[in-house]
Formats: C-alpha cells, sequence, structure tokens
C-alpha cells in the first residue's frame, strides 16, 4: 500500500506546468552616428543625424524621423511675442508631461557668442514624451522641441533608444546656429 501510494504522489507530482513566454522587446543594433547639417531657408540651423530623415514646413517646424526606432522629434518654430507666456507654457507642458515619472534630468547649454541659450529635460519613468528641450536667443526666436515614440510608454524598454536620440538632440543643440 506504501508504494502504491509513493508512486501515485510521484507521478502527480511530477507533472510539468507550462508558463507563457514573457513579453520580450527588440533589442536595436545602433550604428555610430555621422551628422550632416540642416540648413534651409529657415532662421536657424543645426547638425543632425543621417540616420534620421527631416520633414519641414512652411513655418519651419520640423518632424525628425527615425524609422528604424519608431520615434520621432517634433520642432516647433514659434514666433515669441512675449518670452514670458512662452516660457510659462512650455513650463506647463512639463508638469503635464511629467505626472508619471520619478525623476526629471535638468540641464543647460549657453553659447552667448552665438545668442544660443537652451534648456533641455529627460524623464526618468513612462512619461509620453521622454526629452523636452527648447533652444532660444532670447529676444525673437524660440524653437521647442520634444521626442515621442510611436509606442505605449515603458521607459525599460525604450532606454537604449531614448539613449541614442538623447545624444543626437544634445549635437543638435551644441551646433545650433541662428542665421
Amino acid at each position: 500500500m506504501n508504494r502504491f501510494v509513493f508512486i501515485l504522489i510521484l507521478l502527480v507530482g511530477c507533472e510539468d506546468f507550462e508558463l507563457p513566454k514573457k513579453k520580450a522587446y527588440f533589442a536595436h543594433q545602433f550604428n555610430i552616428p555621422s551628422y550632416t547639417t540642416f540648413n534651409k531657408n529657415c532662421s536657424y540651423m543645426f547638425k543632425i543625424n543621417s540616420a534620421a530623415k527631416l520633414d519641414l514646413d512652411n513655418n519651419c517646424n520640423a518632424i525628425i524621423n527615425y524609422k528604424n526606432l519608431s520615434a520621432q522629434i517634433f520642432i516647433s518654430n514659434i514666433s515669441m511675442n512675449n518670452i514670458d507666456q512662452i516660457k510659462y507654457d512650455f513650463d506647463q507642458k512639463i508638469l503635464d508631461n511629467s505626472s508619471n515619472v520619478s525623476r526629471i534630468i535638468t540641464s543647460e547649454f549657453n553659447n552667448p557668442e552665438n545668442h544660443v541659450y537652451a534648456q533641455y529635460y529627460s524623464f526618468v519613468g513612462d512619461a509620453p514624451s521622454n526629452i523636452q528641450f527648447y533652444v532660444t536667443d532670447s529676444l525673437t526666436n524660440f524653437i521647442m522641441g520634444s521626442l515621442y515614440f510611436k509606442s505605449k510608454p515603458n521607459y525599460d524598454s525604450l532606454l537604449p533608444s531614448i539613449s541614442y536620440v538623447k545624444n543626437d538632440i544634445k549635437k543638435m543643440i551644441e551646433t545650433f546656429k541662428w542665421k
């Protein structure tokens, strides 16, 4: 009888349970970027990653597309009538974007020789836009930019792509010039 119970427990206890596979994310292979100068009939110019495609409208608003990353940088060229109002609107945008983040990393870039003053915000967490920035001459020109991915915000899986595009945005800001 003991042998029968032992064999029964052994047979029942050795069932294989199949667990569903965990959701996996594609690991991007990043190339070393090369940069070309964006210099159209706009009031500004900067260097852009040659792997990205830039679409421009008549008001010099731009969309920089990273097709392989499903990412876009939206750039708005804003006529500056009231710098305080524009900065207030930008700060509101930062607040609206930061509801699901654990930290905001801020960086500033100033190049007084070329009248380029920039503020850069990187969001750690599941934010709709992971990077937002602006560039101004503090007198008449104001450019605002935002990075968006065409996917549900998942910071951990997007982090390699965010880091790649972040370097391109920093290059863009560092090489920015007003015409």
